[in-house]
């Protein structure tokens, strides 16, 4: 049932009812919330207390409890030790390397941290690295099983200490006279090595996806990616990236690389190790601030960072187990006056998950908090714009759409949701909550009645003096 709220402006609700009859959308499987910024006025009002999948709205729950939590200077720090006995040796038996959850930790830091290691003196590892990942628990399950795509980035497991993201960024060039793919990628870690079984096919560049498959082996400490399939002839080159699932592995053979580079020597491979009291630590990388990180989960819709940033709230916790982590995530958002409803559940922070759920009413109440708090303003200057930036760069970019709204976006095959602000042409400042959830075979076209239904927000065409 819609209902509506006396206003000075209201929406009328027969545009509202034709709106969703004419796109022929089941109303059970929408919710739509849309305020006024002052005086704080429900103006329309669908379904707001039916528990809904968020995806990756869940992000801004996620960017809400970190602010409260943890802080903007918060920063992750990745430490190396070293064994008490080997204090001002150049060789030394192994070296442990602690990880502190930093969901960028990139190659320039790992570059940064051997340089610190190598300035202390040492030239030789003897018996390879240990690695502690012990900052929070790891997932034994790859979340590749979500979609059955280990390797597509977005499915990147968390980690405690992990490398560039375990990003292979892979350049595919096509020589038409020799008709060979030449694969070059921008980094590739020691023990890591590309098999090229790819044939030449027909089709274009937007072709390779469905025409190229990718698998990893690892086998007497080396991973091999396998690339099979028919490449596409009229496609003269194409960037693709791949995140590899055996995160140790990728993280040794980056450090090995870099410390070969740099003039040490290393033997033997990796183990998973705690530090203990006989370790001593001889150098650190700190991470940039919260605020990056921040910004990647809600401009860019980065799952891993926000898995990182999710588990870290262990820190808080009285225990750092998942169930303890959510609980305190939870009171974050009720110690901020937040209405949270018991069939509320977030799994992993990222949205990722076909378990989290959100009542919009609660949603809403998080966009409120984020309006009239201090505090939490800038998760509003994080947001993507419209046809500008960030996940919504390549949407809304109609003269009217275009730099009007700063929303939250989610999607998952049978989910669509948008969360944030939008301005009408006016100069009107609106919080909107769009959730849909059908997870049957639809032929309606979503996207169509959600582009109409914003541009009738923006340009006020539905608004009708009382």
């Amino acid at each position: 049932m819609v209902s509506f709220f006396s206003s000075l402006h209201v929406f009328a609700q027969g545009s509202i009812e034709a709106l969703i009859k004419k796109h022929e959308i089941p109303e059970s499987k929408l919710s739509i919330i849309l305020e006024e910024n002052e005086p704080g006025v429900r103006l329309i009002d669908i379904n707001s207390n039916d528990s809904r999948s968020p995806a990756s709205v869940t992000k801004l729950f996620t960017a809400f409890a970190a602010i409260d939590l943890l802080g903007m200077q918060y920063q992750w720090k990745t430490e190396a030790y070293i064994d008490q006995k080997d204090n001002d040796k150049d060789n030394i038996n192994y070296l442990l390397i602690s990880g502190g959850g930093d969901p960028g930790f990139s190659t320039n830091d790992l570059e940064s941290l051997i340089h610190k290691i190598r300035a202390t003196g040492i030239r030789e590892i003897r018996n390879g690295i240990y690695l502690d990942q012990s900052f929070f628990k790891q997932r034994k399950k790859s979340t590749g099983s979500f979609d059955q795509s280990p390797l597509r980035p977005y499915n990147t497991m968390h980690s405690s200490l992990i490398v560039n993201s375990n990003k292979l960024d892979l350049n595919f060039i096509f020589n038409s006279k020799t008709k060979e793919i030449d694969i070059t990628p921008s980094f590739l870690p020691a023990e890591v090595r590309i098999q090229n079984d790819l044939s030449i096919g027909s089709g274009d560049c937007k072709d390779f996806r469905s025409q190229v498959s990718f698998e990893e082996r690892l086998e007497k400490k080396t991973l091999t990616i396998l690339i099979n399939g028919s490449y596409p002839d009229q496609c003269p080159s194409f960037e693709h990236d791949l995140a590899i699932t055996e995160t140790e592995h990728y993280f040794y053979g980056a450090f090995k690389k870099i410390w070969l580079d740099s003039g040490g020597t290393i033997k033997g491979y990796y183990k998973r190790r705690k530090r203990s009291q006989r370790n001593t630590l001889i150098a650190r990388v700190s991470s940039e601030e919260l605020t990056s990180a921040l910004r990647l989960i809600l401009k860019e819709s980065e799952n891993l960072t926000s898995r990182n940033v999710f588990l870290s709230f262990a820190e808080k916790s009285e225990r750092r187990k998942l169930r303890n982590i959510r609980k305190t995530v939870y009171r974050s958002i009720k110690n901020n006056d937040i209405q949270w409803h018991n069939r509320n559940f977030i799994d992993n922070g990222s949205g990722l998950s076909r378990k989290t759920r959100l009542n919009p009413e609660t949603v809403m109440g998080l966009l409120k908090k984020i309006d009239s708090d201090k505090k939490f303003l800038e998760i509003k200057s994080m947001l993507p714009v419209s046809g500008v930036d960030g996940t919504l760069k390549n949407i809304y970019q109609s003269s009217l759409l275009k730099g009007q709204m700063r929303l939250k976006t989610g999607t998952l095959n049978g989910v669509k949701c948008l969360a944030g602000f939008i301005t009408s042409s006016s100069g009107k400042d609106y919080r909107f909550v769009f959730m849909h959830n059908n997870f049957d075979e639809y032929e309606y076209d979503l996207r169509s009645f959600t582009t109409e239904l914003l541009n009738l927000i923006v340009s006020e065409e539905l608004i009708a003096s009382d």
